[in-house]
């Protein structure tokens, strides 16, 4: 490829000894990834929910001051 209609294309002297090379598989991070992500979720959002109190203690007002006078 020249830069000028006159002079001829050719090839990079650099650039023709490249291949192609095919993908590697994946670790076994990248493939199961999402299934620990869940499973983690799951795990902690059981925990979470297990220190949660169902019922509430009611909240019982103070002493009003005026009324002991």
């Amino acid at each position: 490829m020249g830069l000028f209609k006159d002079v001829p294309a050719r090839e990079h002297p650099e650039y023709t000894q490249l291949r192609f090379m095919a993908a590697g598989s994946p670790s076994w991070w990248k493939q199961n990834r999402h299934k620990v992500l869940a499973v983690a979720g799951l795990l902690l959002g059981l925990w979470l929910g297990g220190h949660h109190d169902a019922t509430p203690t009611p909240c019982t007002p103070a002493g009003d001051s005026s009324a002991t006078r």
